[in-house]
């Protein structure tokens, strides 16, 4: 009996054991299906993963743009940071805050390595969309209270090893087009790059100009960050015999390679991977999401088609133009389809005078020895320098304390050093419209960032534990920035401005928007694809608006605009090498000696040092032994290894195809006031700068054999920029790389490693293997003047082409002299002539 109560009481105890269990089951479902995001901090800002501060006081901004969730529940903030060791423990702290709100104030102490730390938010602190994470330290030396010791003062976060986790009890929300936009530019999925998605096996005309819109909006959306976009075709999976043509949609089962996809396409084409039930829907000018079963949700698939060309048309530029949300519905048909309105530019200085609060900088009153800030100087894209002239910084400070010598205000522009204002006791330390002139030369088209760095030695050695009263400086709003008259003038090439301001491609340049590019690919890899999508939404991010383009697949002749050229560089034909700075033989020889050396390094297998070598010596042997490469020096043609005909299709057969038109449309549409200067006009003023071009700019040719004396850094992606041939300045700016994977990680390359923001000259070699950029002087420069019918512009143009060419100029004055010199000679004898009579 004892022996069955025992056994009562277990059978009595598993059913209170089974109870419990379904209760704890029934509480954990929730648990279970919450919804959890990691973030790394390392997919919110481009280049190296971390952040440094440095000083005494900095600060650093983030912005994180949150995944659309339901029901947020958890918020935490994880940091990994480590510091100097010269830093007073109890003077040293890292405050952090999130949008705005002081969410923890970290110490800063002696250095003993990484520290971790956990915070956790408020879920009502972080909103849908963006948010900004700021990173702000305080810190004072421990011995050396002067300028030098706040060298020492430094704290780094490590932003791969920090994260911002999320849990939702909602879920993922089912994604509509209007969260669309918030979902390509979601921070846990920053890294992937956005695939663009296309029926077959190649591209045609119609989805490069298609995929180059999306590319653009998407790098717009993006900001500052650096847009990865890939081409990948979309191929519907095989049924099984006997299955019949109708079953499930088969979208979702598409091996894609990330959560970012778009797929375009007329209905007919893309109908097999929808299913028919989708496809259906396509009456019109269509737009549609659907999400996809990826592992951390939020991954989808956006489309954009119609049953025409055209109608596909209307999708894609309303998908494309982010001034207008889209509805909160998965699917619609366009009826509001028109071209996308132009962006608000961002605000240009030109000439005049600004104040700093006017460039966004507010008062900032420091204490401490050594104080660094800076504000951005935005120039228009026809900015051109003349020598002689300097743009004046007016300063209104003061500094405060007990001030040694040396106490100083330094200025950089574009991290050179351009000015300082020494402050002495006889100042008080007060600066009222102090003026410093700042070289106008240092400057160029585009955002200039302008560093303020004031030094403040103390007056006598003070133990840092005592130093409670620290000198003091103020800078105030009231400050400005006189900018005088410069040329409006371009030089091209210049890969600095293609990468600043997107000239000439977009943007303004003297008041009037970018005309048209064309934009060519040669080679039928979805590679080349990616790489021109990639750099076209680049631009636009520069330019600040959407760009015109005419899209062309292959080479037939030369472009008619200026040109975007990508491909790989043995299928290049040669008349795209007729005006390069590089032969094609030596740049293609150079390129595949580079692939080699990059490939191993992916491979973990580096090439050895005497490898390098004999590669390098090979290619110079290669050099002087021929002067044409087999294969590349057939004017018009494409080689034909790669299969393919040299035939550019467009999308509609003439030269004034839709594109064309479309570009058309859109460039009348962003300047409805048009330009009052006749077609004759431009033509005499463009003939005339070509003949001041040809005395006063000088040409640089390129030494190719140079660039082989460095055999650990040979290139295998190469950006060129050049005149075209014939006598209008079109420009044609070429990518090439020797192979579809080169240039994959030339492309990776060019945007994490922050390679971008280096192009300089008229040519940029890199390759992925060191995170370098070899530049090219601009060869054959030309110049095209903005402003042709403005006499100011004309003189100053000329005075500044004058000051470059010294030469120039003292033959011009030395022959002034003497004409001048026998001119009162001839008078002279003349009246003496008169005075003598017969």
């Amino acid at each position: 009996m004892a022996v069955k109560r025992h056994h009562t009481g277990a059978g009595r105890s598993g059913w209170i054991l089974l109870a419990l269990l379904s209760l704890w089951i029934g509480f954990a479902a929730p648990v279970l299906a919450a919804d959890k995001r990691v973030i790394p901090l390392s997919n919110l800002r481009d280049g190296q993963p971390e952040v440094t501060l440095h000083g005494e006081t900095e600060t650093v901004a983030l912005r994180a743009v949150l995944p659309p969730v339901v029901g947020l529940t958890s918020v935490v903030l994880a940091l990994t940071y480590e510091n100097g060791i010269d830093i007073l423990p109890e003077k040293g702290s890292m405050s952090v805050y999130i949008n705005g709100s002081p969410v923890a104030d970290l110490p800063l102490s002696a250095f003993r390595g990484p520290v971790n730390a956990s915070i956790t938010l408020p879920a009502s602190l972080m909103r849908p969309g963006e948010n900004q994470i700021v990173f702000q330290t305080n810190a004072q030396h421990r011995a050396i209270c002067t300028v030098r010791g706040t060298y020492d003062l430094w704290a780094r976060v490590n932003l791969a090893a920090s994260s911002l986790t999320l849990v939702s009890d909602g879920g993922v929300p089912q994604p509509d087009l209007a969260m669309m936009r918030q979902l390509l530019v979601a921070a846990d999925r920053a890294r992937e790059p956005l695939a663009i998605l296309h029926p077959g096996s190649e591209v045609d005309a119609d989805h490069l100009g298609w995929g180059a819109m999306v590319a653009q909006s998407y790098g717009l959306l993006l900001g500052d960050q650096t847009p990865q976009v890939t081409a990948v075709p979309a191929q519907p999976p095989s049924r099984p015999a006997g299955s019949g043509a109708s079953g499930p949609p088969s979208l979702e089962s598409l091996p894609l390679p990330g959560g970012k996809n778009v797929l375009i396409g007329t209905r007919d084409r893309i109908a097999p991977l929808l299913g028919e039930a989708r496809a259906a829907a396509i009456t019109g000018p269509f737009l549609a999401i659907y999400p996809l079963p990826a592992p951390g949700g939020g991954a989808f698939v956006a489309v954009a088609s119609g049953r025409t060309q055209q109608e596909v048309d209307q999708a894609v530029m309303r998908l494309a133009d982010i001034s207008r949300p889209l509805p909160t519905q998965t699917a619609m048909i366009v009826t509001d389809a028109a071209p996308p309105a132009p962006l608000p530019h961002p605000p240009v200085q030109a000439e005049g005078r600004y104040r700093l609060s006017e460039l966004g900088f507010q008062t900032v009153q420091h204490s401490g020895y050594r104080y660094a800030g800076r504000f951005t100087l935005t120039l228009p894209t026809g900015f051109a320098p003349v020598s002689d002239r300097s743009i004046l910084f007016h300063v209104n400070g003061a500094f405060e304390g007990n001030l040694g010598p040396g106490a100083v205000l330094n200025v950089r522009v574009n991290g050179k050093s351009a000015g300082a204002i020494e402050v002495d006791k006889r100042s008080s330390g007060v600066i009222d419209n102090g003026e410093m002139p700042l070289p106008m030369a240092m400057f160029r088209p585009g955002p200039n960032v302008i560093e303020v760095e004031a030094e403040l030695p103390p007056a006598g050695g003070t133990d840092c534990v005592f130093a409670v009263r620290r000198p003091s400086f103020t800078l105030l709003d009231s400050s400005s920035i006189e900018i005088p008259g410069f040329a409006r003038l371009v030089t091209l090439p210049s890969l600095g401005g293609f990468a600043n301001t997107a000239y000439p491609y977009g943007g303004l340049a003297g008041g009037e928007p970018a005309a048209p590019f064309d934009l060519v690919v040669v080679g039928r890899e979805p590679a080349w694809f990616g790489a021109a999508w990639s750099v076209t939404a680049r631009l636009a991010q520069r330019a600040g608006d959407l760009m015109a383009v005419v899209p062309y697949t292959g080479w037939d002749g030369a472009p008619d605009d200026n040109a975007l050229i990508v491909g790989p560089v043995a299928a290049l034909p040669q008349a795209v090498f007729a005006s390069a700075p590089l032969p094609a033989d030596r740049l293609a020889g150079l390129l595949e000696a580079g692939a080699l050396i990059a490939q191993a390094s992916a491979r973990g297998e580096p090439m050895a040092a005497a490898d390098r070598r004999a590669l390098v010596d090979r290619l110079r042997l290669g050099w002087s032994g021929s002067a044409a490469r087999p294969g590349v020096a057939r004017p018009g043609a494409v080689p034909s290894p790669l299969g393919f005909a040299g035939t550019a299709q467009a999308a509609d057969s003439g030269a004034n195809n839709r594109w064309q038109r479309m570009a058309g449309e859109a460039k009348d549409a962003s300047s409805a006031s048009g330009s009052w200067v006749p077609d004759w006009a431009r033509r005499v003023m463009a003939a005339a700068a070509r003949y001041v071009n040809h005395w006063t700019v000088e040409n640089a040719p390129v030494d190719v054999v140079a660039l082989t004396e460095n055999a650990d850094q040979l290139p295998e992606a190469a950006l060129l920029q050049y005149r075209a041939p014939g006598t209008d300045p079109l420009t044609w700016t070429l990518l090439t790389a020797s192979d579809p994977r080169s240039i994959d990680r030339a492309m990776r390359s060019l945007g994490e490693a922050g390679l971008w923001d280096r192009l300089r000259g008229g040519g940029a070699l890199w390759s992925s293997a060191a995170p370098a950029v070899t530049t090219l002087e601009a060869s054959h420069p030309y110049q095209i003047i903005l402003n042709p019918f403005d006499i100011g512009n004309l003189i100053l143009i000329l005075a500044r082409n004058l000051s470059q060419r010294i030469e120039l100029l003292f033959a011009l004055l030395l022959g002034t002299a003497v004409v001048l010199t026998i001119s009162m000679r001839l008078l002279l004898k003349h009246g003496h002539r008169e005075r003598s009579g017969p």
